[in-house]
């Protein structure tokens, strides 16, 4: 098998958690190293791990206290690790016994079940392979000294390719391909050229593919289309002048046609996007959105002192949609003065340039495209732009102490009906802001050869160790 990959893929593969998201049309979970778990009360959830799971190279078997060491490992705060906010609430890991346990946090944790749990953040590592590494303080990267899932590392060539192969200590589910193939290819289009020139069994391809393959597919490729829990906008760093005025702000929102966007770097699919939740997502934010205004943009301009424009740069990714997207709001800001430079990074630069532990970039970032993933959770897409935040992921470096207070609110209720008015008004603070311009929701494209059953998530996401061949 061939595909682009993240390392959130890799570690689906090679590692287990205690629960994985079942694959199918809704978002539901299933066991995974646990055969039993259960929320006793708000703040307890305990679990028993499959007796029998084993770690590759000689670690032995896991036990509770791996389940400990891993998830306290992301939630102390001097790691400073990505998922550390989703773990800020775990107090500790009770061990009950080898293969028992009880996670205890400081209040309910309403996206446990939904999001931490089951995606790659809630991976159970080897505490003795770890520790044995010092782990306890940093990353291992690409270094993963064991494996406990169905495949374990047979080869990684950071930028270019991993190749993962069935591992025989795995007592799950077996999978059906003995080795999966992982190709990186960050452009889409050139993934579409590389599927069909037969260099690929699966690939996520643009939406402009999707528009023509849906008529007329390449032969022997199921074409599969989901729409995804993600968000795509245009921050703007409010710190960096002139965006701390609001008026020069919304004078940048005016004055981009969103639709034009969505026709030209996304094929037309995806909705307008008023937030950084979903449609059918609680909280979702439901409003009637107004086409562009040039001359609002131009009068806001005039009024903030600046109507003989200025200049400013746009950061985005180097992919097709991406730089196609930016290369309209460029056009876009030109005709009310704005002009704009866009500087284009791969993805192992780009990722960096907003964050105060990674240098001094951040301080040059003006307008930055950003594409993110998410979950069926909704603060998988809110808790990173809190005022604890500013420095690490909120590049726009937008603090409102009222929105972060929400946030936390958020993630420890538990009525959904109270928990989507408090994210309706959080999508109202970032829409006030003017701070974040909303595009669009992505849609996944998928190409699959026709003899392959991808077994996806709702959101187009593949589990490998799903995939199968269909019945014939």
């Amino acid at each position: 098998m061939n595909f682009s990959i993240s390392d959130f893929d890799v570690r689906q593969a090679v590692l287990s958690n205690l629960i994985l998201y079942q694959p199918g049309p809704t978002w539901t979970w299933r066991l995974d190293a646990a055969e039993a778990i259960e929320q006793v009360d708000p703040t307890h959830v305990a679990f028993r791990l499959r007796p029998g799971i084993q770690w590759t190279n000689g670690y032995g078997e896991m036990t509770a206290e791996d389940v400990q060491y891993s998830f306290m490992r992301l939630a102390n705060p001097e790691l400073q690790a990505t998922d550390q906010a989703e773990f800020a609430s775990f107090l500790d890991v009770e061990i009950k016994d080898t293969y028992s346990g009880v996670i205890i946090t400081k209040e309910p944790v309403a996206n446990l079940w939904t999001n931490t749990l089951p995606r790659a953040m809630g991976a159970i590592v080897c505490k003795k392979a770890w520790e044995e590494r010092g782990a306890w303080l940093k990353s291992l990267d690409n270094d993963i000294p064991c494996s406990s899932g169905p495949y374990k590392l047979k080869e990684w060539i950071p930028q270019q390719r991993v190749v993962l192969e069935r591992n025989d200590l795995w007592t799950g589910p077996a999978v059906y391909f003995d080795e999966v193939h992982y190709i990186l290819i960050e452009d889409e289009n050139a993934a579409e050229i590389a599927y069909l020139a037969g260099e690929l069994d699966i690939a996520h391809i643009s939406t402009e593919a999707a528009v023509a393959f849906q008529s007329n597919p390449p032969h022997d490729t199921e074409i599969v289309v989901r729409p995804t829990t993600g968000f795509i906008w245009l921050g703007i760093n409010m710190e960096h002048e002139p965006y701390g005025d609001l008026r020069v702000r919304e004078a940048v929102r005016k004055a981009i046609d969103v639709q034009q966007i969505i026709d030209g770097a996304y094929g037309g699919l995806g909705p307008k996007s008023t937030g950084v939740i979903a449609p059918g997502m609680i909280g979702h934010m439901e409003m009637d959105l107004l086409g562009r205004d040039a001359e609002g943009a131009k009068a806001l301009l005039a009024e903030a002192g600046l109507a003989d424009g200025f200049k400013t740069t746009i950061t985005t990714l180097n992919n097709t949609a991406d730089e196609t997207a930016s290369q309209i709001i460029q056009a876009n800001l030109a005709e009310i003065g704005i002009a704009v430079e866009i500087k284009s990074y791969e993805g192992g630069t780009y990722w960096n340039l907003g964050l105060e532990s990674a240098g001094e970039d951040w301080k040059s970032l003006e307008l930055i495209y950003q594409d993110w993933t998410s979950s069926a959770d909704p603060r998988r897409s809110t808790q990173f732009f809190t005022c604890g935040e500013v420095g690490n992921w909120n590049w726009q470096r937008w603090c409102s102490e009222e929105y972060s207070q929400l946030d936390k609110e958020g993630g420890a209720e538990t009525d959904l009906a109270k928990r989507g008015e408090i994210y309706t008004k959080m999508m109202k603070l970032m829409w006030d802001s003017a701070t974040f311009l909303n595009i669009t929701h992505p849609i996944r494209v998928t190409a699959v050869r026709a003899n392959i059953e991808p077994n996806m998530l709702p959101n187009g996401y593949v589990y490998f160790r799903d995939l199968t061949a269909k019945q014939t």
